[in-house]
């Protein structure tokens, strides 16, 4: 009887440091995996039984459960700071973008083509009758107008690439909550035999990162291994092995190009859009709305309201404010503007046609020589203007260039605090739930000392039993 249970706890023990060896094994293979989480076999003693003689004696060892190494409070804080740092990536990227729209060191810059502009008007005054000058005023007129449209067209771009962007984003936040639910389903049914599917669960922590990327969001899991997802107004998104509420978007206002912008949403079971604006108050999603909805219109507002002053000061001098001053022919220039158009995105030059230089209001009597209008003209450089918030135009350009370039800073900034928080996070993960080689080979030798030893148990068991069939014969 001993020699039997001798042979039946070496038998076990070697089953058991054989799965262990396994355990140890699949985490070396998986060092450089991403998502994988390290995992550690509990032994367990098997129940003791009762020997012939009354004793309380062992009966050996198994593997209870093949357990992962993790600490749940750091997923938490990975799944927020994932969602910050998606965030404001999309903000760095989108606001530099806009930054590099709107700056002045790539040539031809806008302060360049207003200076040039006024550079031709201060020649004209110096010489009111050069046809040369009048011609040269006009070719910087159309540059200017040209650069405004071209800049107002890049602005209105980068809204459009901003939307397409929140769309694309709405429909990956859809895969992973489909693969949300899937996963749940699999590791509901895996795991109703007790035990825990380890590689099916790093796959859904993976799918949950990424949506918690794009929106948001807070997980619990359920007694059977699901998980229920949701926004971070509590709206429900999965919920056991279903998807509760689904991502939507509707066309909604009109862009700075003309077509319609998106709204994200959320699906009812009928398909029928739900506006929540709370569920997409932060993650990629969040930032994309606030660029494409504020920064991005701030920013064409702003130029708008600049041409808007070009247009209008420019013409208040050509037409001497309605009351008309005088052409190279001694006409009158007071139903003769030089620009047309609104904003940045219509400007353009009236004036157009051979003749159309003799047609600028450089004078405002026909007195030879005479250059107070186009001396009115240059004088605009230097006015501080209402319209620009008491600014020149130079120092409005300035003024825009700077603040947008301060946001794209600041927004850099934020992105580079988040992505360090991230990093130290997932360090800790790393330091905690990942494999470490140094102490994997410890556990190599450990369980495979253990598997020889228990093999030589069997041995010992086989050599006693061989003595005691020699003394029966």
């Amino acid at each position: 009887m001993a020699i039997s249970s001798l042979l039946g706890i070496a038998q076990r023990a070697l089953l058991a440091n054989e799965t262990a060896l396994g355990v140890v094994g699949n985490n070396i293979a998986n060092v450089n995996t991403p998502g994988y989480t390290r995992e550690v076999p509990d032994l367990e003693s098997d129940p003791s039984i009762v020997s012939p003689q009354g004793v309380l004696i062992g009966t050996g060892v198994h593997v209870a459960a093949v357990r992962q190494v993790i600490d749940p409070l750091l997923e938490k804080r990975l799944l927020g700071a994932e969602t910050s740092r998606r965030e404001q990536g999309a903000l760095r990227d989108q606001l530099s973008a806009l930054a590099g729209a709107l700056n002045e060191l790539d040539q031809p810059s806008l302060g360049d083509s207003v200076n040039g502009f006024f550079d031709a008007a201060d020649a004209l005054a110096r010489n009111p009758s050069g046809t040369a000058e009048r011609e040269t005023l006009l070719g910087r007129a159309r540059a200017l107008a040209d650069e405004l449209q071209r800049r107002s067209g890049v602005v209105a771009t980068l809204q459009r690439g901003a939307d397409d962007a929140y769309v694309a984003a709405t429909t990956r936040a859809n895969d992973a909550l489909a693969q949300i639910a899937d996963l749940n389903r699999a590791i509901t049914a895996a795991e109703a035999g007790g035990q825990r599917a380890n590689d099916l669960r790093d796959r859904r922590r993976t799918a949950v990162a990424d949506l918690a990327g794009v929106v948001g969001v807070q997980t619990v899991e359920t007694a059977d291994g699901a998980l229920t997802v949701s926004a971070a107004n509590g709206a429900v998104l999965v919920d056991g092995g279903g998807v509760v509420h689904q991502l939507a978007v509707r066309k909604q206002v009109v862009g700075l190009d003309g077509q319609a912008l998106h709204e994200a949403g959320l699906a009812d079971a009928s398909g029928n859009f739900i506006a929540v604006p709370g569920t997409f108050a932060h993650g990629e999603l969040a930032a994309l709305a606030r660029v494409r909805d504020s920064d991005l219109v701030g920013a064409s507002g702003q130029l708008d309201g600049f041409a808007s002053a070009i247009i209008t000061e420019v013409n208040r001098v050509q037409t001497n404010g309605g009351a008309g001053a005088v052409d190279l022919d001694g006409g009158s220039t007071a139903a003769v503007p030089l620009f047309g158009g609104t904003d940045a995105k219509t400007i353009t030059v009236l004036l157009t046609g051979a003749d159309a230089g003799r047609r600028i209001g450089a004078a405002l009597s026909a007195e030879p020589g005479d250059n107070q209008n186009a001396l009115a003209l240059a004088d605009l450089r230097t006015t501080a203007l209402g319209a620009l918030g008491a600014t020149t135009f130079s120092g409005f350009l300035a003024g825009l260039t700077g603040q947008v370039g301060e946001s794209a800073a600041q927004a850099r900034d934020g992105a580079q605090a988040a992505e360090a928080l991230q990093q130290q996070l997932q360090n800790q993960r790393e330091s905690f739930s990942g494999v470490n080689l140094n102490e994997e080979l410890t556990n190599l030798l450990r369980y495979q000392r253990a598997f020889q030893a228990s093999a030589e148990a069997i041995n010992v068991g086989n050599q006693v039993l061989d003595e005691l069939m020699q003394l029966v014969r």
